[in-house]
């Protein structure tokens, strides 16, 4: 019985092991996903898009004539004057006064009308400034996870030279046994290993940190173990394109500049809101109402349903004279602000061109670089190589054979380094011409 029930013990234990270790690999598409989900700005700019969605239906309902209902129920004691009698007596009453009111701005529809494109191109404005809150969100994740990824790479690499430090450092020491090499060579040999070894250990510490600071962009459980996709979709350019082709399509999609194009056309409309302060307003209205007063000799429902109904029909007039100059102070600032709104559409017009083309610029050298450095580093291995044979005929020594080791080794993560951060240039053009959502 005791045997039974320890091996259930440790096949349940084995078996919530291989549940903590067990690691999903989560690919840029579900890391895009779940930061979109999570992230508190997205979140926000959600509220204010479904804020000014409310105002909009709000513009729209202001056209229709406002409707209003109101009703008093009072008790008043006081002295009234007994005419028949010829006395005064003191007496409480009860009175009851309701009514229905309908009106209507005759006069004042441009307002209205202002008013409801205003609504329009604020909520336009949310809309894209939600999906430009998205874009950005989307380029950080992507730029977190290529971090991550060249780290794992430098990782592999520096891992595959420790290896290989190890077994010539086992070749030297069986070398300096027949003789072949001095006794101090397999001190120089051990203290490159552990050099490189130290140097793993600082890019595992770059790893784990970067993989952290993705968890966090993700708001995922920093105590899981995640495993990222390493072959990503290769974005290829086409070697024709040119920056005003770029520029154009980066105008129709860029949603930083269409927010900016709505915010204009706002404030445009704001102008013409305070503008209508100045005109008169003229409104018709309706009124349905009827009292009660127990001071009269008959009953509720003979007064308020019946003898005291009152029908109303008027028009209210109001004409703005003098306010202070506070209707003409409101109309200078939204010029203003209009005024100031064209310019950053003029400037964000400037900024993607120039965005544009130094991000060209830096793809057309990262794209030589990459080149050169391939080049580098196979030149660095053929020397590494012809070193180490030499080193090992005895015409070469251990100073040379780690300087060339260590070239090598410097090229190969330089080259890491430049193939990843041409990745993100290819990325970021997505985001700089309005493109990145296509990854989601």
């Amino acid at each position: 019985m005791n045997k039974l029930f320890f091996t259930y013990l440790l096949i349940l234990f084995l078996g919530n092991s291989m549940v903590v270790n067990a690691q999903d690999v989560l690919t840029l598409n579900e890391a895009l996903q779940l930061a979109i989900e999570n992230n508190v700005d997205v979140a926000k700019d959600k509220n204010n898009e479904a804020s000014t969605k409310y105002e909009k239906t709000r513009a729209y309902a202001s056209l229709l004539p406002s409707i209003n209902a109101s009703s008093n129920l009072f008790e008043s004691t006081g002295t009234n004057f007994d005419q028949i009698t010829g006395t005064l007596r003191t007496e409480t009453g009860q009175f009851v006064n309701a009514s229905i009111t309908a009106s209507w701005d005759i006069l004042n529809v441009l307002n209205k009308l202002s008013d409801l494109k205003l609504s329009k191109y604020s909520h336009e404005s949310q809309k894209a400034q939600l999906a430009y809150t998205k874009d950005f969100v989307a380029l950080n994740v992507v730029g977190r996870y290529l971090e991550t990824l060249q780290a794992i790479k430098q990782d592999e690499i520096l891992s595959k030279f420790c290896d290989v430090q190890e077994t010539e450092l086992k070749r030297t020491q069986e070398l300096i046994k027949v003789g072949s090499l001095p006794g101090q060579d397999y001190y120089t040999q051990k203290a490159e290993w552990s050099r490189l070894k130290s140097s793993r250990e600082d890019n595992l510490n770059i790893l784990n940190t970067k993989k952290n600071e993705l968890m966090l962009l993700l708001r995922m459980n920093p105590a899981e173990e995640i495993e990222l996709e390493k072959d990503l979709q290769v974005i290829v350019l086409n070697d024709d394109i040119n920056i005003d082709s770029l520029y154009q399509v980066a105008l129709i999609n860029r949603k930083d500049y269409k927010q900016l194009e709505a915010q204009s056309l706002v404030n445009k409309y704001q102008v013409s809101l305070q503008r209508a302060t100045y005109i008169p307003s003229i409104s018709i209205y309706y009124d349905y109402g009827s009292r009660f007063s127990s001071f009269q000799g008959r009953t509720f429902n003979e007064q308020f349903l019946k003898d005291n109904i009152t029908n109303t029909v008027g028009v209210s007039v109001r004409i703005p004279i003098f306010n202070g100059m506070s209707a003409r102070n409101e109309v200078y600032k939204a010029k203003q602000d209009f005024q100031n709104s064209e310019l950053d559409v003029v400037q964000i017009k400037n900024d993607i061109y120039v965005e544009l083309k130094n991000l060209m610029n830096t793809i057309s050298a990262n794209k030589k670089k990459v080149t050169y450095r391939q080049d580098q580093t196979e030149s660095a291995k053929r020397a590494y190589e012809l070193e180490k044979e030499r080193y090992y005929l005895g015409q070469g020594n251990p100073l040379d054979l780690g300087i060339a080791q260590r070239n090598y080794i410097e090229a190969s993560l330089l080259l890491n380094q430049i193939n990843y951060q041409l990745m993100y240039n290819r990325y970021e053009l997505l985001f700089l011409t309005g493109s990145i959502d296509s990854l989601l």
